[in-house]
């Protein structure tokens, strides 16, 4: 039952899975509390910043265990993030907009599928691309 139970917490999708909740939570309550003190644009820029950082942070050490041999690897790896993270961002703006307009679905069940979809890109994108091990040669 404890092998059981520790596979699952050591599973890369379930640690994902917390990880992303955890951010998107700490994403909605620094909104609110900068958006208390400035402009929900700055509010949002500094939040988002902050939430992708922490993110980085958390997918790297904690989720991908991904270990960098030098400081150029690892900003070669933060930018692979950033870019990454960028384009799915792209989707999720676009999707959303195309899934409403186009297709005439309910704004939250669209909201619901594209984050789905971005949560599953990020992960896959971020296993693949930014945080992959690979074996020198």
């Amino acid at each position: 039952m404890k092998n059981r139970i520790r596979k699952i917490v050591e599973n890369k999708m379930f640690l994902y899975g917390i990880f992303g909740l955890l951010t998107s939570i700490l994403n909605v309550i620094m909104f609110y509390c900068f958006d208390l003190i400035m402009p929900y644009q700055i509010a949002n820029l500094i939040t988002l910043v902050i939430v992708k950082l922490i993110a980085f942070y958390c997918n790297k050490t904690f989720v991908f265990k991904s270990k960098c041999a030098n400081k150029t690897e690892l900003i070669k790896q933060f930018f692979s993030f950033v870019i990454v993270r960028g384009l799915t961002l792209l989707i999720d703006y676009f999707g959303l907009i195309i899934m409403i307009q186009y297709f005439n679905l309910d704004h939250v069940l669209s909201k619901i599928i594209i984050t789905i979809v971005v949560v599953i890109t990020n992960y896959v994108t971020g296993e693949k691309y930014v945080f992959s091990q690979k074996k020198a040669h």
